[in-house]
């Protein structure tokens, strides 16, 4: 059920605060009330209030509702002055209500488009505008960045206190040897001979079988309940009506349903699979040649009737120890063309990358040789 609740007003003139809503004149300057708008305390429009939330709020009794009219005041256009809807004439310069020309709602809805256009007409301050940048500027700053990442990356440092300690070279041949392999598979490579064949399962089908009634638990949202809330309606009288509200509110409800689950059997599917017997290379055995000076040759390699040479490598390595640093060495590796150039005793120059590329062979100044590897 409805309820009324008391407003209150502010004066325009001498500011007084929470003048009740009954009040037609304010108690400090005894101004009229004109153009006010009523509100209440502790509630913002369009705000609501939950059951227990209303403590603040101040209701007029049943004997108070009987005096106040339904309608809202109405607004006297010679004095600005806001009346009861029980007065046919204005409480303030007595002129007729007849002469008037709008109600409580129309003189606040008059009162806010006259207040936005005199908004609207003020000039407004100009608004600092943020420097812009020169998109030109901008490239230039980030160009420069990009060059100096780049310049910093690849700056290097030449190292000159080094000199070769040794060196080495492995050269290796693999052995492949000519195997006959026996295997099987669900085709015939060219070139097998064949031993057998069989048909066997090659992959399984799941396959519906039937169905199965299973129970299994499900939930739905079920209104538990409805609760209270309620929002306040200006009358345009010094008032506001209390309005009730309901909602529902909900519960989880479990339950169970009965469905009918398929059940998939495992069918397998045949085909014919081969056993064969097949000869491939394959490797065996690895010739190793060696040395710690420029004499480099390949092994000799001794093949059997089914054996065959397969893929070669080389290494060649020098080692260089720092002439100021006792016992600090590390190990390179080159292309043999540049290692026939390394002798040990030579002092040489080696420069590395802050980028962490691989070092190099240079001259004092950093001007590239030969690439290295060094190995870790």
């Amino acid at each position: 059920m409805s309820k009324l609740v008391m407003g209150y007003w502010d004066c325009p003139v001498c500011g007084t605060k929470e003048i009740r809503g009954d009040v037609t004149n304010c108690p400090s300057c005894g101004r009229a009330r004109g153009e006010v708008q009523f509100y209440m305390k502790g509630y913002s429009e369009g705000e609501t209030r939950e059951e227990n939330e209303r403590s603040d709020v101040e209701y007029l009794d049943e004997e108070q509702a009987k005096y106040v009219s339904k309608n809202p005041d109405w607004y006297c256009s010679f004095c600005n002055s806001l009346n009861s809807d029980n007065a046919e004439t204005c409480s303030n310069c007595d002129a007729s209500r007849a002469d008037s020309e709008s109600n409580y709602f129309e003189m606040l809805q008059k009162k806010k488009e006259r207040e936005a256009a005199e908004t609207a007409a003020q000039p407004q301050p100009a608004q600092p505008q943020a420097k812009r940048r020169s998109p030109l500027l901008i490239f230039a700053v980030i160009l420069i960045a990009v060059i100096g990442l780049f310049v910093w990356m690849n700056g290097s440092k030449t190292s000159g206190d080094l000199r070769v300690s040794s060196l080495s070279w492995i050269r290796n041949i693999n052995v492949e040897e000519n195997r006959m392999f026996s295997e099987s598979g669900w085709n015939l490579p060219a070139g097998a001979e064949q031993t057998d064949a069989r048909n066997e399962i090659h992959h399984y089908d799941s396959v519906l079988d039937h169905y199965d009634s299973v129970e299994v638990q499900r939930s739905r949202q079920v209104v538990d309940h409805y609760e209270t809330y309620y929002t306040y309606t200006d009358n345009g009288n010094g008032t506001f009506t209390e309005v009730p509200h309901e909602r529902p509110v909900y519960t989880t409800e479990y339950y169970t349903e009965t469905v009918q689950q398929p059940v998939y059997v495992q069918v397998p599917r045949y085909q014919t699979k081969y056993y064969y017997n097949i000869w491939r290379w394959t490797p065996s055995r690895d010739v190793t040649a060696s040395g710690d000076d420029h004499n480099t040759a390949w092994p000799e390699v001794t093949l059997s009737e089914n054996e065959r040479e397969g893929q070669r490598s080389e290494v060649y390595r020098f080692t260089v120890e720092n002439i100021k640093k006792a016992g600090e060495t590390a190990t390179y590796r080159l292309a043999e063309s540049d290692w026939m150039n390394v002798n040990t005793g030579d002092q040489i120059f080696i420069t590395a990358r802050r980028s962490g590329a691989e070092p190099f062979i240079s001259d004092e100044k950093g001007n590239k040789i030969a690439d290295l590897i060094r190995e870790r």
